[in-house]
């Protein structure tokens, strides 16, 4: 009888184990095996310091290929490479790093370093690898004179197990920003505010750029250029793989000169944010706020947040609120909070007509999180909602433009930021004064 119960038992038990636990133990079912080939994928655009003269591009291959060329010019060829005024075979290329479950997508990264372009130039790319191609692309320069300049801002576009379906948010907010691409020809880059995906693994970042490539490329095949930053979720080895630079001289921090008279300094908030990252920063303010019409700061994690304890931001508002005031900058964007935000003109920690406005907190595909409005910086005539978003920021002559748009298009925020120092003051003085 004894023998009998142990033996059903084990009959249950192997049942249990057939059933249930391959699948608790069973590989990622987002990593799929990609087939082998040299076929170019994903192409994408990297900006830095001098978006006017310098570009990375770059694509993927599932095989390591022997011969990588970039060929481009300033005219269409519809990827007849024979007929290309340039061609580049001095390319940077590597094996991305894999987890040991990631084997089957094994893919090598390709990035081409171009310099001495044309500033405010369309220019035609195609790639090959082992004599596959992909098509002819475009992107277009950053103008180096005095005309308007408008950018995407937004990060948090990371997803989990949604990031294979057609229909995610991310995809989604994608597809608003090549609307908004194709309608507005004068946004030349998304700055992203970091946090592409959950972890910088390779099964993760394939699908983030091939979401980038398929939803933001315009109908025209114009492509939208990156500026990075790196954030708490973009620490493991692939970021790095993705978004090389040649020479790069720090850990992702550096100037994006927009054009003549607008810069924006992007700064890591994943390392000390002291040290030779504050001295840093100091200087390069100290050394463009003459020169400059419009100044302003990008990063990750905020000094103000919408959704995470204010304590949260303290070593921000320590270490480099006091430099962006002393140097009076413009405007301020960070990421990490999955919201919405603008905040009220802030100086020395509180609401002021000569404060700085702080936009963010990320939302280009992450679940948004609930905002805490009631705090003083998030209360009219500031705002903060709990919302996919993206800002598209024009840096005009006379005044900078802000705009948030949400994942079905539609306008969340509108808000001007006058260069007349005097007439911001009374611009944010009547805000402030018909909230009360």
């Amino acid at each position: 009888m004894l023998n009998q119960k142990i033996l059903g038992r084990l009959f249950i038990l192997s049942v249990f184990w057939a059933c249930f636990i391959p699948g608790a133990l069973a590989q990622d079912p987002h990593i799929v095996a990609l087939p082998k080939s040299t076929k170019p994928l994903h192409l994408y655009v990297q900006f830095e310091s001098h978006p006017h003269r310098e570009a990375v591009v770059s694509w993927a291959t599932t095989l390591p290929g022997k011969k990588h060329v970039l060929y481009y010019d300033t005219k269409p060829r519809n990827g007849k490479t024979e007929t290309y005024a340039n061609q580049l075979k001095t390319i940077h290329s590597g094996a991305y790093t894999l987890q040991k479950d990631e084997k089957p997508m094994e893919s090598y990264y390709h990035h081409a370093y171009l310099n001495n372009l044309k500033p405010s130039t369309r220019y035609y790319v195609t790639v090959e690898s082992d004599g596959e191609r992909l098509g002819e692309y475009s992107f277009i320069t950053a103008p180096a004179d005095d005309r308007a300049v408008t950018l995407f801002i937004g990060g948090d576009s990371r997803l989990g197990n949604d990031r294979v379906e057609e229909n995610n948010a991310r995809r989604r907010m994608n597809s608003v920003m090549r609307d908004l691409f194709e309608k507005n020809p004068r946004i030349i880059a998304l700055a992203h505010t970091a946090d592409y995906t959950n972890v910088a693994h390779w099964s993760q970042l394939f699908y983030w750029l091939k979401d980038h490539f398929e939803k933001t490329t315009t109908s025209d095949k114009r492509l939208l250029p990156i500026f990075p930053s790196r954030g708490n979720h973009d620490m493991d080895i692939g970021f790095e793989e993705m978004f090389w630079w040649p020479n790069r001289q720090n850990d992702f921090y550096y100037t994006a000169n927009l054009n003549k008279n607008t810069s924006i300094v992007v700064l890591n908030t994943e390392i000390s944010i002291n040290g030779d990252q504050r001295a840093w920063l100091e200087k390069e303010l100290e050394n463009l706020r003459p020169k400059k019409r419009w100044l302003g700061a990008m990063y990750h994690r905020p000094a103000y947040p919408s959704v995470r304890a204010y304590e949260d931001g303290e070593g921000r508002r320590r270490a480099w609120v006091p430099l962006f005031e002393k140097y009076k900058l413009d405007l301020v964007s960070s990421g990490h909070d999955h919201s919405m935000k603008r905040t009220v003109p802030i100086l020395e920690v509180k609401a002021s007509a000569n404060g700085i406005v702080y936009i963010g907190d990320g939302g280009l595909g992450v679940r948004p999180r609930d905002v805490d409005a009631s705090r003083w910086y998030l209360k009219p005539p500031g705002i903060a909602k709990s919302v996919h978003n993206v800002h598209v920021v024009d840096y005009g002559a006379k005044q900078i433009s802000i705009k948030a748009f949400g994942i079905e298009g539609e306008k969340l925020d509108d808000f001007v930021i006058p260069l007349n120092r005097e007439a911001r003051r009374k611009h944010y003085q009547a805000l402030l004064d018909g909230a009360k």
